[in-house]
């Protein structure tokens, strides 16, 4: 190839030196740089000039070049290549890098320096952060989850158990002579049974199987309404204030669990300050736009934004990791169950939004909910529900559950209100007592049933034989929100249980009162 000048080996070597992103230099004895390549220049923010015949001293932060030098040390004792790890800090700022250094020799052998080709590994500690991140929610997920199931199945048969309980308790009380003694024995029963009531409410608000009842909510309505409860609840020597923004809107909640969910939170807060302190609570709007990445990520959406800020102790990051797990507790001498923030966490999951945390130790705690908006729809007023004060009845009442126990307490409830009971185990005999002679006024059945039929079906196909029929549903829990958003469609309340017989009484007025 005549005319064309061909470059010799230096020349191609240091064109390939310079070319390459990875930055590559050589050092002598002393420590001073002796080559280095563009993409070296670049990061120090120098020309190659200004660098050759410059220690790490003069080029860096003093914590940097001292890890260099000691990375050099180690090279040059072992005579053999090594690779280290570190973050440096150039002329952009930070850059996190891997770098593999060896010693260079003359012809004889003898070590001359050192060499270092660095590779930026910044994007990629960030992308395995983010990894790490995204692996470590969904094994929290999937562990709340988890313990969600159980807890809620735990419920369903603690509810059942307490519904025997307490309409028996009832019953005594109504059919025994009157008596101090037993009065006091009774009420101590039944202070125990609610209490149960409570702790399996907060059971199934953590595990997303408590019904609520989702409507347009003012937010900063509601906020004004809990700082007047907070007033009296959390005493003189916590100073709470707040924040309130307009955008932050219409939520789309239940009113009474997100009293509880900000009462519950308020609660925790003064107990994190012990010698008093300011709870501030900030409302305002959240516009999310990404797709969710994570299972507790949010989904695309307006949110309405409630964080409770307090000024307390505060808690390390292994702490603030757990406090949504139901039974997790920091406070000491069995003063918490470890129960309110997880309810706090399964209403603000149920309700489609989330809950996170903030905390350092000696820098207090916030705790912030995210709730969706409401849509124009479901913006427009609530229909006011029937009065339920009206004088009982007398009615046929077709009792559909397949525990016995509880089916039979359920009828003498009934029964003390002056109904007339009708029992049946299943769906089978339930649709036969519907269409024989003496049918039934009303159909209060449980929501889960042995056999093929829910009680959910049973209602819709006693619909079909008696369109008008009046339907109350009861259960210890809704396994899913399919079963809720069913209710719902059905038309028919739902009584949680256990429940006293005067709510029984006050369910049966108003379920006939509508018909």
């Amino acid at each position: 190839m005549h005319g064309v000048a061909i470059p010799n080996s230096y020349d191609i070597l240091h064109a390939v030196i310079d070319a390459t992103p990875d930055a590559i230099f050589v050092k002598d004895l002393n420590g001073c740089y002796v080559v280095v390549n563009a993409a070296f220049a670049r990061f120090i923010g120098k020309t190659p000039a200004e660098i050759i015949g410059r220690n790490d001293f003069e080029l860096y932060p003093e914590a940097d070049a001292r890890a260099f030098v000691e990375a050099d040390r180690q090279v040059l004792a072992s005579g053999g290549p090594q690779a280290f790890e570190g973050v440096a800090t150039g002329e952009s700022g930070p850059q996190t890098y891997h770098v593999t250094k060896g010693v260079y020799r003359d012809a004889d052998g003898k070590i001359l320096g050192v060499y270092g080709i660095s590779h930026d590994i910044t994007e990629l500690q960030q992308a395995h952060q983010t990894l790490e991140q995204t692996r470590e929610a969904l094994f929290r997920a999937q562990k709340m989850e988890a313990v969600g199931q159980l807890t809620g199945g735990l419920a369903h048969d603690f509810n059942n158990i307490l519904a025997i309980i307490l309409g028996n308790v009832e019953l005594l009380r109504a059919y025994l002579p009157r008596d101090p003694y037993a009065d006091e024995i009774i009420d101590t029963v039944l202070r125990a049974t609610m209490h149960g009531r409570d702790l399996t409410g907060h059971l199934l608000a953590f595990s997303r199987r408590r019904l609520l009842n989702p409507q347009p909510v003012d937010v900063n309505g509601i906020v004004t309404s809990v700082v007047r409860l907070l007033g009296r609840t959390l005493g003189a020597t916590v100073r709470v204030t707040t924040a309130s923004s307009d955008d932050a809107g219409i939520a789309f909640v239940d009113p009474a669990a997100l009293e509880a969910a900000m009462m519950n939170v308020a609660l925790n807060a003064r107990d994190a300050m012990p010698g008093g302190g300011s709870l501030v609570i900030r409302t305002s709007r959240a516009e999310i736009t990404a797709r969710p990445s994570a299972p507790d990520d949010l989904q695309p959406g307006s949110y309405a934004v409630i964080a409770l800020e307090d000024t307390g102790t505060g808690m390390a990051a292994d702490v603030a990791a757990r406090v949504f797990e139901p039974f997790f507790t920091t406070k000491t001498g069995g003063r918490g169950t470890g129960l309110g923030l997880s309810m706090v966490y399964g209403f603000a999951r149920q309700s489609g939004g989330t809950v996170s945390i903030a905390s350092e130790p000696g820098r207090g705690t916030t705790i912030t909910m995210f709730l969706p908006q409401a849509t124009e729809d479901q913006q427009s007023p609530a229909i006011g529900a029937a009065s339920t004060d009206m004088p009982s009845v007398t009615r046929t009442i077709l009792v559909v559950e397949d525990e016995a126990d509880v089916r039979n307490i359920v009828r003498r409830q009934l029964e003390s209100l002056g109904h007339r009971v009708l029992v049946a185990e299943g769906a089978a005999e339930a649709l036969m007592l519907i269409q024989a002679p003496g049918a039934p006024e009303l159909l209060l059945t449980d929501v889960v049933l042995s056999g093929k039929m829910d009680g959910i079906e049973l209602a819709s196909a006693a619909r079909a034989v008696r369109p008008n029929l009046p339907v109350i549903f009861m259960s210890g829990y809704t396994a899913v929100p399919e079963a809720q958003q069913r209710m719902r469609e059905a038309g028919a309340p739902l009584l949680s249980k256990p429940f006293t017989t005067p709510q029984l009484a006050r369910a049966v007025n108003a379920v006939c009162a509508n018909a």
